[in-house]
Formats: structure tokens, C-alpha cells, sequence
């Protein structure tokens, strides 16, 4: 028997084997023994959201005041503040590439802001159920992934309270009443000011003090909303840590709704309660039609509907042991 060629194949055999032990070896020792290669990941997601509105222009009139200056300039309401809130729900992850990959959201989050300013206070809360999508590209650090997102989302508003609480004249006994203004009116030698016009439409009373609405339920709130979203964060194991900025390209009000019922609707009360009433031409142009907003009622030019962003935080956890069986 020709031992020699027995000899070599076993050697021969041997190496190959430690070979393909060897490659193995590698292959497992420069993958991160937490790293989940998995195509797609679950999970569950929470956090806390700073909101705010991009712009407080208008917001008085929108509410049904206008307030001047002694020169009969317009002041109107400069600025909002932030509003706290959450966000909570289920993740998946879907891997593309080794660095690429897809996030989507279930969510539900609330956003808002507060006023508080020229005597009146409002406080909006809006809740949403939310689906989130952004591209992230991973970038390994160690023992975690760097994380870069951008995406866009898509909302829908499910409940929300509006409270409006008007200080006018609560250092007065008794109480003072708001004048329907269109205009402010000044008689220097009387000494007599009032700066703030009033449009009694708004909120169905002629004394403000205090409402309180549904968010979604008032005319000219949008229920639909969606814009864009960036993110920054970074990844541990099964855990997940972002911050990411949202920008809704639809706004939470409309400005150019078109309100003219809200006035036929008062001039006919009124009219029906008392046929002399003074006020029943206040809400009708001097054509004729009804006033469309607020806006037109103070004569002023309609401005730039505002819009929700907000700063999202969130922790995620992907049940990375969980054997879900969702394989493309």
C-alpha cells in the first residue's frame, strides 16, 4: 500500500479543516457578539417631546383680538413657548446594507404651546397617532453605532384641548366688558383709550374670561399632519438613544378658512333676539357680504398660517432574542 499518498491526503484534510476553522474563527471575532444581523428588527420606543409653534403672528386675531398701541399700531402677540410632551410606541428596523437601514414608527405624541401674553393665556394640547419613516446610515464606534437619519412622518390628531383665558378688566368692580372694535378708538381730551378690538364670533361670548375647546374639533384646525424630520443618535446593543427634529409642512391652523357662516349665524341671533340691535351690521362689509376671519374683520392682511416643530427624544429597545420569524 503506497502509505505516503494516506499520508498526504490526511494532512491534506487536516489543513483544509483548520482552514475553514480558521475563516470562521475571523469571521466571528470582528462581529460584535451583541450586533444583530438580522433583516429585521422589533421593538418599543419612548421619550419626551419639546414643541412650539413657528411663528406666534396672528394668533390674537385668530382668537378674536387685536391689540394697538397708543399710535394705533398694531401689537399683536410676539412670541409662544414651548410645550412638553411624550411620544411612545412599537419600532421596526429593516437592514438594506451593512451601514443602511429603515426605521419606521407607530407612535402616539402630543404636541402644543402656551401663550401668555397682553392678557391672555392659552394653553393648546394636541395628541397624534403618528408614522414616522427615516433612512439611518450606521457608523461603528467601538462598541456602538453613530447614528444619521432623515425621513419624513404622517399624522393624524385624535384628541386635544384648547384653553383660553382672557385677563381683560379683572382688576375692575365690576368686571369690564370688551367693546366690538374694528378699529381702536382715541379721545385724547376725554381721555378715553381702548386698544383692544374685539370679534365676539370667535368665541360666542361678549366677555372672553375663559374657554375651553376641543383642539380638533374647531374650524379651521387641521387634524392632518406631516412634514420632514432629522436625527442624530446612537446605538448599544438592543438599545437605541435619538433626537430628532420635526418640521410639519401643514399647519395647525388655517388663516384663509373661510369663517362667513360664524358671522351669519351671530347677525341672525341677534337680529331674531332684538331687530334694532346695533351690533347686527358689525358682522357684514359695507358691500354687503359677511366678513370671511377675523382678519378681515380688523382689516388686516391675513398672515402666514403657523406650524408645530418639535423636539423629539427618544429611547428605543429591539427584542433582539425575540424570534419574530419576519425574514425577507
Amino acid at each position: 500500500m503506497n502509505y505516503k499518498r494516506y499520508i498526504i491526503a490526511i494532512l491534506t484534510s487536516i489543513v483544509l479543516m483548520g482552514s475553514v476553522n480558521a475563516q470562521r474563527y475571523i469571521e466571528n471575532a470582528i462581529r460584535r457578539p451583541d450586533d444583530n444581523r438580522n433583516k429585521i428588527r422589533l421593538g418599543l420606543r419612548a421619550g419626551f417631546n419639546v414643541s412650539d409653534l413657528t411663528s406666534a403672528q396672528g394668533l390674537d386675531i385668530w382668537n378674536g383680538l387685536k391689540f394697538w398701541d397708543i399710535t394705533q399700531q398694531y401689537i399683536g402677540i410676539t412670541d409662544t413657548r414651548t410645550k412638553l410632551g411624550f411620544n411612545a410606541g412599537l419600532v421596526a428596523q429593516l437592514k438594506l446594507t451593512n451601514h443602511w437601514f429603515v426605521q419606521s414608527s407607530l407612535i402616539y405624541t402630543t404636541k402644543g404651546y402656551k401663550i401668555q401674553s397682553q392678557e391672555v393665556e392659552v394653553d393648546v394640547n394636541a395628541h397624534y397617532v403618528q408614522l414616522p419613516i427615516e433612512l439611518i446610515y450606521k457608523y461603528p464606534v467601538k462598541d456602538f453605532d453613530l447614528l444619521f437619519s432623515a425621513g419624513a412622518f404622517l399624522g393624524v390628531g385624535v384628541t386635544g384641548m384648547t384653553h383660553f383665558t382672557d385677563h381683560y378688566g379683572e382688576g375692575a368692580n365690576p368686571r369690564k366688558f370688551h367693546e366690538g372694535l374694528q378699529q381702536p378708538f382715541i379721545d385724547e381730551e376725554a381721555g378715553i383709550y381702548n386698544l383692544i378690538g374685539c370679534d365676539f364670533t370667535v368665541h360666542g361670548a361678549n366677555v372672553y374670561w375663559a374657554d375651553d375647546d376641543d383642539t380638533f374639533l374647531s374650524d379651521g384646525t387641521y387634524r392632518i399632519d406631516g412634514g420632514l424630520q432629522l436625527g442624530l443618535g446612537f446605538e448599544y446593543k438592543a438599545l437605541q438613544f435619538m433626537v430628532n427634529y420635526q418640521f410639519s409642512l401643514t399647519p395647525l391652523y388655517n388663516y384663509d378658512y373661510d369663517f362667513s357662516n360664524r358671522y351669519i349665524a351671530k347677525a341672525e341671533r341677534e337680529h331674531a333676539n332684538n331687530p334694532n340691535h346695533p351690533n347686527y351690521g358689525l358682522y357684514y362689509k359695507e358691500n354687503g357680504e359677511p366678513y370671511r376671519s377675523s382678519f378681515e374683520y380688523f382689516s388686516h392682511e391675513t398672515m402666514t398660517s403657523p406650524r408645530h416643530h418639535v423636539l423629539m427624544f427618544t429611547v428605543s429597545f429591539f427584542f433582539d432574542k425575540f424570534k419574530h420569524n419576519l425574514k425577507l
